[in-house]
């Protein structure tokens, strides 16, 4: 079994499918154990499907999902059973590959307040399915656990989310935060300059007044945090960088043209002794080029770099004339 590297979208399907059953509704939780062949979702990925037919995540990406509502419809299970789609067999998986699915009432975890609490605030989550006596657990995560099939026992690993710490609140860093929130990723925001951080429009989102090398000491960057620097002021993005390049953080960007970034380079080597091989860690000029100006379009290829390396992905393109 592959291990399963979730984004937030897995721990907020099972958090919707608490809400659904909350408000009165009778939901079922289904969850990939294991796939052979094409499978367009790993093991670990869920959906809930409720007795009335709403359809929150995904298990096939479109494939089987209108005919599991239509079995949970005519016949909600009462525990835990397991139930296996193959091309060969079903109609509904053409691309090849066969899916095993387990099936469980909501109702049937145990300690959901405490797993809500625990999903809710991005914490990470071990799910332990048994195939033979058709029950499930759950605990919290700890260092040796992974997502794998032992024996009779489905481990099902759910991280906590991956992290994009923005530096800067302008309109690119607007865009920035609505596409990664969208992929999933926990999103921080930092400027020092109070113009931007007033007409930041998004009053949901954690955002500080610090300078950004005191915001970034003071969050844990780990390899599962991002950081863009996006102020196109060397005041405030050098200092960003300064941090982010001496930590564990899988990606590190910075706006600014090709000259702008050779100036970056020659400062950080004359004046703080940064060597060449620590700035290639440096993704600058930020992005995929697409040979766009567009806000959105820029902050499109800041997420396609980012999603990248990410997945090991080595992305180039090419200018047509």
């Amino acid at each position: 079994m592959e291990p399963f590297s979730t984004t937030q979208n897995e721990s907020n399907t099972i958090l919707q499918g608490f809400a659904l059953q909350k408000s009165g509704e009778n939901v079922l939780l289904a969850t990939v154990i294991k796939t052979w062949g094409s499978s367009p979702r790993p093991a670990g990925a869920v959906m809930v499907v409720t007795e009335s037919g709403l359809i929150r995540g995904s298990v096939s990406g479109g494939c089987i999902e209108d005919e599991l509502a239509l079995r949970v419809k005519t016949a909600f299970p009462k525990k835990m059973e397991q139930v296996e789609y193959a091309s060969d067999t079903s109609r509904t998986l053409p691309c090849g590959g066969t899916l095993l699915l387990a099936l469980e009432p909501l109702s049937s975890i145990h300690d959901p307040e405490e797993l809500i609490e625990r999903l809710a605030s991005g914490g990470s989550v071990t799910r332990t399915l048994d195939l033979v006596a058709n029950i499930s657990s759950w605990r919290a995560t700890i260092g040796t656990d992974r997502t794998e099939l032992e024996g009779q026992f489905a481990h099902l690993v759910y991280e906590k989310p991956w992290r994009l710490l923005v530096i800067g609140m302008g309109e690119l860093a607007q865009c920035v935060y609505q596409q990664a929130r969208f992929l999933g990723y926990s999103v921080e925001v930092c400027d020092p300059r109070e113009d931007y951080r007033s007409s930041w429009p998004y009053l949901e989102c954690d955002v500080s007044d610090s300078y950004p090398d005191d915001f970034l000491k003071q969050r844990a960057l780990d390899s599962k945090t991002a950081i863009v620097a996006l102020t196109h002021d060397p005041k405030i993005d050098d200092m960003a960088i300064m941090e982010a390049l001496v930590s564990e953080a899988f990606y590190v960007g910075a706006l600014g043209s090709i000259r702008t970034t050779r100036n970056r380079e020659r400062r950080l080597i004359e004046h703080f002794d940064f060597s060449e091989s620590e700035l290639a860690r440096l993704r600058a000029p930020i992005g995929v080029d697409v040979n766009s100006r567009r806000p959105q379009e820029i902050a499109l290829s800041i997420m396609m770099q980012i999603t990248a390396e990410r997945n090991n992905v080595i992305l180039r393109s090419e200018r047509v004339l």
